[in-house]
């Protein structure tokens, strides 16, 4: 069945990242087949966070144990042992957790559900939620009867992966579950200013920019300059958007390539100094151990060990 266990070594480890980014810079979700368009990742979290991110599929994570943070351009979630959230399609949002949190993620295309195209499952009970640009994401929590119904279908959901030949039945839980999150979306008033859509449109765009050019120098000018915006906005935009200058963002992107570089690769420290773009070892070395509270090498051991 198509389940990927990931702790957290494997976030940057040798087995291979979490996050891995196509040409198109969308994240490709490990295990996801066209044949079959959903798959189910079993994630520990301890030393590692989930960094800003985005995909085409959609998502509801579970929460097995330990506190989730999930955040998003327009606001900051706090997900607790039993509860769960639905991510829309293509939302940029990041995940951190303060004790080690263990979840379940479902991925799913929305061809899981729709079958073939412009059906009336897609017209009718699919588009009002992924076309709706005012719903980024849904918390289901247990105190309410319908979402704790659906958190009961994502437990079942998740224990069909046991077995052998349940494609079908998981499908059915699915729609159920998509059944039940309409009725909440219907029910509910989501509300998002138009602002803070654009705001994301723009994220994307200079964040690929920065995801293609990590290894290079980077000016302000040029991340503006390739969402069409002044720096200003630039600058207006990750603030208000993931909460951090993009010097900051940077600085912390290339530091996440690196540790990546230092566990699935035997590239020499100084070699992977230049390929992160910090051309200086020293400055590296003392950038890496303010935020990881190790030197390179140590974390190279670490992850080794």
């Amino acid at each position: 069945m198509p389940i990927v266990s990931i702790d957290e070594h494997q976030l940057n480890g040798r087995q291979g990242t979490l996050i891995r980014i196509n040409e198109h810079q969308l994240e490709e979700i490990q295990g996801m087949q066209s044949s079959y368009p959903y798959v189910l990742h079993r994630v520990s979290l301890k030393w590692h966070n989930i960094p800003w991110h985005w995909h085409a599929e959609l998502e509801i994570a579970y929460i097995i144990s330990g506190t989730l943070n999930v955040h998003t351009t327009t606001g900051d979630y706090t997900f607790s042992e039993g509860e769960a959230f639905f991510m829309n399609t293509n939302v940029l949002a990041s995940m951190d957790s303060p004790n080690g949190c263990i979840l379940e993620s479902h991925h799913f295309h929305a061809v899981f559900l729709t079958g073939h195209f412009h059906s009336i499952y897609e017209t009718k009970y699919i588009n009002p939620i992924i076309t709706n640009k005012n719903l980024e994401i849904l918390e289901i929590r247990n105190d309410i009867p319908r979402q704790a119904e659906i958190l009961s279908l994502l437990r079942e959901a998740s224990k069909l992966q046991e077995e052998e030949d349940t494609e079908m039945q998981t499908r059915n839980v699915f729609s159920s579950i998509w059944l039940l999150l309409l009725k909440n979306v219907n029910e509910g008033k989501v509300q998002k200013s138009r602002s803070s859509f654009e705001r994301q449109e723009r994220l994307l765009s200079m964040l690929s920019y920065i995801h293609q050019n990590y290894h290079q120098k980077i000016t302000l000018d040029e991340i503006a300059e390739h969402a069409a915006i002044s720096k200003r906005e630039c600058q207006r935009c990750f603030q208000n958007g993931i909460r951090k200058s993009p010097s900051q963002y940077i600085m912390e992107y290339r530091l996440e390539k690196a540790k990546e570089f230092l566990h699935e690769t035997d590239l020499p420290i100084t070699e992977i100094t230049f390929q992160t773009g910090f051309y200086s070892a020293s400055y590296f070395g003392k950038m890496f151990k303010e935020h990881t509270g190790m030197s390179p090498l140590e974390y190279r051991k670490q992850g080794n060990a």
